[in-house]
């Protein structure tokens, strides 16, 4: 009778026997993305079977590292080290993306992919907005060429395993596709909050990334909501930039104090 995630990663075949899944299930504390730990062992096991994905399963011992508490810490310059605080992850040397790198999160993403040539542009948009509405974590188009030298576009949908199915049905819905490919990934993420600032026009929510390397927690990315800046910009009959400038500059000094 006890309660735990589950999600279908698109392949139809069984990926975890009962007696496995019991196992996990029984000695399992908390379900997740694993922690920063100083990893101990690591075992490994391949199956037979051939699968679209490698057919192994990985088990890691560790000790954790110290959690981070969101929305508790500061920033404090004088606790850290050079080159901490930037605007972008590309602005950072190749050590600071190498240890970026190492104390990101790994999750399970799957892709879905379809090139078209025949859809009227004006539908574009409107398949966008309902791919989000299916859970679509990220929805991208790029031009390409394709047979008989006809210009298209290759539709890409990122999203979490178990909104799969839905967003595969807004595309075959929505779209003049006859088939979509599907993938599955790992993308590493960093952890992530958002806080809120007050400036002179009202207030704007900011997404403040950083790496959770021990002892310090290293501010990696921090970025003003666009949604939030464009509607206080319209509002106030003032420029979207200057919007976000207030909020960058209003939260350095709330949380660089």
């Amino acid at each position: 009778s006890r309660q735990v995630p589950v999600y279908s990663n698109g392949i139809e075949r069984e990926l975890v026997t009962p007696t496995g899944a019991a196992i996990a299930v029984t000695l399992a504390t908390s379900f997740g993305s694993p922690p920063a730990m100083t990893i101990q062992k690591i075992g490994n096991g391949a199956g037979s079977r051939q699968l679209p994905i490698p057919n192994m399963l990985r088990l890691w011992i560790g000790e954790s590292l110290e959690a981070v508490k969101l929305g508790k810490f500061k920033v404090k310059p004088s606790n850290l080290p050079p080159q901490t605080l930037h605007q972008s992850p590309l602005s950072a040397n190749s050590s600071s993306a190498n240890s970026s790198s190492a104390n990101s999160s790994l999750e399970t993403i799957s892709v879905l992919e379809t090139q078209i040539d025949d859809l009227n542009p004006q539908a574009i948009g409107y398949v966008f907005e309902a791919l989000f509405n299916a859970g679509a974590v990220d929805v991208f188009t790029q031009a390409i060429g394709m047979k008989k030298s006809r210009p298209g576009i290759l539709l890409s949908v990122i999203c979490h395993p178990q909104d799969l199915e839905a967003c595969q049905a807004v595309l075959f819905r929505e779209t003049t596709t006859l088939g979509v490919r599907r993938l599955t990934q790992q993308r590493a993420i960093l952890p992530r909050e958002i806080q809120q600032v007050q400036t002179k026009y009202g207030q704007i929510s900011v997404k403040v990334a950083w790496s959770d390397r021990s002892p310090h927690k290293t501010i990696m990315n921090v970025h003003p909501e666009y949604q939030d800046c464009a509607k206080l910009a319209k509002d106030n009959n003032c420029s979207w930039l200057e919007v976000h400038h207030l909020a960058l500059c209003a939260w350095y000094s709330q949380y660089r104090e």
